[in-house]
């Protein structure tokens, strides 16, 4: 490959990582608000609400430093020295960010399914797998899996040999079996609410996360495909995209769980106590019923609220019998 071709590649991964950096500011910055209203100003502080911040926080400071490792400039005398150590964040970032985004993901659908402790466990133990294989790949990488055929004045762009380019895309793989299995959990349950009527699907696909899981899987493929398939210098480049992808679509779907509109449906597909959970009280506009004490007889103000019929109705009904009786 020449020279020309590298550079090439060198531009396409910058613009692949400045859509991804667009995107996640952007999308903070739009939502500013709404996090605001519907985390900051609530004080039902639980690890929920911690893995909100954390998911949101650490991406948005994160990232910062790999803005840098994308577009630092120049030809310091050191700038080798401080790629490599900026390469290194970038990956140990990621996995990082994966392991938060799959904590969030394991308490939505334990909340999804009523605290069930079978798929508790079954998160758990494909989530240890995962883990430990995607940090068995970057520990047991070797310095000279790094290709480094041509320093540019802008950025550190680091290729990978085909077999650290293979060991990192089975590690993102089994991230990607993570992300199927919350998936089809996520979009089952929801095609079971919809089966049960009186709940518009594409509301609870919304309101539990289906689209925003379904996002991440294809983003999470594109960049596995580029493991397998791309050049040297291409390998790998929709990391940033699927950490931002990722951590975008978390905190989205933090957000849309204390919508209002979207907490006003006929079913709550989470418990009350969770922190996850579908259904505030505190939003919630759904008429009630007022309650009777079963032991007791009703009082004259549950009669009118239970009895559909007006006062002012009875009072002509009785009218019309005293006349009739005359």
């Amino acid at each position: 490959m020449s020279g020309a071709d590298d550079y090439h590649d060198f531009a396409v991964n910058a613009y692949l990582s400045l859509v991804s950096f667009t995107i996640l500011y952007y999308d903070w910055i739009i939502t500013f608000g709404l996090e605001v209203e519907r985390i900051w100003l609530h004080r039902d502080f639980s690890f929920g609400v911690l893995g909100f911040y954390l998911n949101r926080y650490v991406g948005i400071f994160g990232h910062a430093v790999i803005i840098v490792e994308y577009f630092l400039t120049g030809f310091p005398a050191n700038k080798e020295a401080v790629c490599h150590r900026l390469q290194a964040f970038h990956q140990y970032f990621a996995l990082f960010v994966q392991l938060v985004v799959a904590i969030m993901l394991i308490m939505r659908t334990y909340a999804l399914y009523d605290r069930s402790r079978k798929i508790m466990l079954l998160h758990i133990s494909v989530a240890l797998t995962v883990v430990a294989i995607g940090c068995y790949c970057i520990i047991s990488g070797k310095k000279k899996e790094l290709v480094h055929r041509v320093v540019p004045y802008v950025g550190c762009p680091a290729g990978l040999t085909k077999d650290a380019a293979y060991r990192l895309g089975a590690a993102w793989t089994g991230m990607l079996v993570f992300d199927v299995l919350v998936f089809y959990l996520t979009l089952r349950k929801a095609l079971i609410l919809n089966g049960r009527g009186g709940v518009n699907l594409l509301t609870v696909l919304l309101r539990d996360g289906s689209v925003y899981f379904g996002v991440m899987v294809m983003a999470n493929i594109a960049n596995i495909l580029t493991f397998f398939l791309a050049d040297v210098y291409l390998r790998g480049c929709g990391t940033t995209f699927t950490n931002v992808i990722a951590s975008t679509m978390v905190s989205r779907l933090m957000l849309n769980l204390r919508d209002p509109k979207l907490a006003r449906t006929p079913l709550s597909t989470s418990i009350s106590n969770s922190p996850f959970t579908t259904l505030d009280p505190r939003w919630t506009t759904m008429p009630t019923r007022p309650t009777v004490n079963r032991t007791e007889a009703p009082t004259e103000e549950h009669q009118d609220a239970l009895n559909p019929v007006n006062r002012e109705d009875e009072y002509d009904i009785e009218l019309t019998e005293r006349t009739r009786r005359t």
